[in-house]
């Protein structure tokens, strides 16, 4: 079997762990790693593997739980949320991450409980390695004859489709892990925050970035079933996706530190999840940090660990902080140019909206002049790769308070430039920036008022590859623009952000 550099990057338990790692000072080998159970993908895992058929027992067993018991199946996932709307779980802020690590710990513990299998992990579904359904979530049945707890009849994603390579590819995958500071990589700070009273945990006024908006958004919708709805685990399914964005995250720790705000680190959230005992387990984010400390591994160490970064890079850093942190891009920040447009129009997959905007003059030319940011997969040299990008000038570009219609068959296709634009434009155009999604369950108005998601997309390499040939003129518009596209089993809706920002930070 010959090995290419795409299936070094993806194949096996991590994302390219021992490529991330080589370059890291004091990485351990994993034959050192001390023996906690290891998370491990599913892809090869026949029906009958230890782990796999631990999980289905779990299921089961939980399943068969009468509802006054707090472990049964659907009472967990009612931590989460129910048809009622959400209760404690976290979408669209910066506490989507540490809560979803939490609640699927609880959930892995239980399992262990339950079964009595103390050496289990919870598997996760690579979806860039595999990007299939996972075969033993796939058969009603199990090859003995027994009903499998598994499967869920209402899914809609035919299991011999492919999710997107827009979505989960290793493009999206590499976008992701070289995303920075913390508010980009894992969704801002809800807007306004200014206490840790516990209620801004569910306030979902933050800005999601590409792994909120693109693999968990998306791969939740496409689904179907359970999982576009707050009631998304009670499809068993949830864990091995949110599993893999736990890895994911873990793997972005190995470069890059978390937010040390006290707004993020010291919420707490109390009384949310449950010790296998069934009293109250209510960790604060700053308790979650590392997986190992909370009895699971991806098999690596020294998070966080990394070779002293750059002043550049620390510069750019605290400004992409301080644009997060601003209540809008047009307040003043040393060294960061902002512009700012209204809108009133929506998009349709037949008539895709722009959004031109005008930039100030020269304000471009330092992004143009640069050839793309390399993402070292030529040379397999990542920490360079990451380190360049992390200290170069960036275009982050803020769609506010967007509404979509019918937002589980919806996804948002966002393009650069002037050209002609339709709903079946390809990805693989030069002029494609990428997509983003808000999860199905959003259409839920609970409580009569729901805010409309923010998105953040880095333009950076869109604006030097579209603009970059032929040279930016001073104080030329830029286009946006935006088509929706149909996801999962459905037709698409419309699309309309109240507002485009634009923040150009100099390195």
């Amino acid at each position: 079997m010959s090995i290419t550099r795409r299936s070094v990057m993806i194949q096996g338990g991590v994302i390219g762990a021992g490529l991330l790692a080589s370059g890291l000072p004091g990485m351990k080998a994993f034959a050192q790693i001390p023996p906690i159970p290891w998370r491990r993908s599913l892809q090869g895992l026949a029906w009958n593997d230890p782990i796999v058929a631990t999980y289905r027992d779990a299921v089961r067993i939980l399943k068969a739980l009468p509802t006054s018991e707090k472990f049964n199946w659907v009472n967990l996932s009612e931590i989460h949320g129910s048809d009622a709307g959400v209760k404690y779980c976290p979408h669209g802020n910066w506490y989507f991450l540490p809560w979803h690590r939490a609640y699927t710990a609880m959930y892995e513990r239980i399992v262990r409980q339950v079964t009595k299998n103390n050496d289990f992990a919870m598997p996760f579904w690579d979806w860039t390695a595999n990007p299939y359904l996972p075969d033993v979530f796939t058969m009603p049945k199990t090859p003995d004859g027994k009903d499998n707890p598994l499967y869920v009849s209402s899914r809609t994603w035919p299991i011999k489709q492919p999710m997107p390579d827009n979505i989960v590819g290793p493009g999206v995958l590499n976008t992701i892990l070289t995303a920075t500071p913390y508010e980009v990589f894992g969704t801002t700070r809800p807007a306004g925050q200014n206490s840790l009273d516990p209620s801004w945990v569910i306030t979902s006024t933050g800005t999601q970035g590409t792994l909120e908006s693109t693999p968990h958004n998306q791969v939740h919708n496409n689904i179907g079933g359970f999982m576009p709805t707050w009631s998304s685990p009670r499809d068993p399914i949830f864990f091995m996706h949110h599993g893999n964005i736990d890895r994911i995250w873990a793997t972005w720790n190995l470069r890059h530190v978390n937010s040390g705000d006290r707004l993020w680190t010291d919420m707490q959230f109390t009384d949310n999840f449950y010790n296998v005992d069934g009293n109250f387990w209510s960790p604060k984010v700053s308790e979650l940090y590392v997986p190992e400390e909370l009895g699971y591994t991806y098999g690596f160490r020294n998070y966080f660990k990394v070779a002293a970064a750059s002043a550049k890079t620390l510069a750019l850093n605290d400004k992409l902080t301080s644009v997060i942190a601003a209540t809008a891009t047009d307040a003043a920040i040393a060294g960061v140019t902002t512009a700012s447009a209204d809108n009133s129009k929506a998009a349709t997959a037949s008539a895709p909206l722009s959004l031109p905007i005008k930039i100030p003059a020269g304000a471009l030319q330092d992004i143009v002049s640069q050839p793309p940011l390399p993402s070292g997969m030529d040379t397999m040299d990542f920490g360079a790769a990451q380190e360049q990008a992390a200290s170069a000038p960036r275009v982050l570009a803020f769609l506010r308070d967007v509404e979509i219609t019918s937002a589980s068959t919806t996804s948002v296709r966002v393009f650069l430039g002037k050209n002609e634009l339709k709903a079946d434009t390809p990805v693989t155009d030069p002029h494609y920036v990428g997509s983003f999604a808000v999860l199905g369950h959003k259409d839920d108005h609970h409580g009569g008022h729901h805010p409309a998601p923010s998105f953040v997309l880095d333009l950076t390499d869109a604006i030097q590859r579209v603009y970059g040939a032929r040279g930016q003129t001073d104080g030329e518009a830029i286009d946006l623009q935006l088509v929706p596209v149909g996801a999962g089993a459905g037709k698409p809706g419309t699309v309309k952000p109240a507002k485009l920002e634009i923040a150009i930070v100099s390195a």
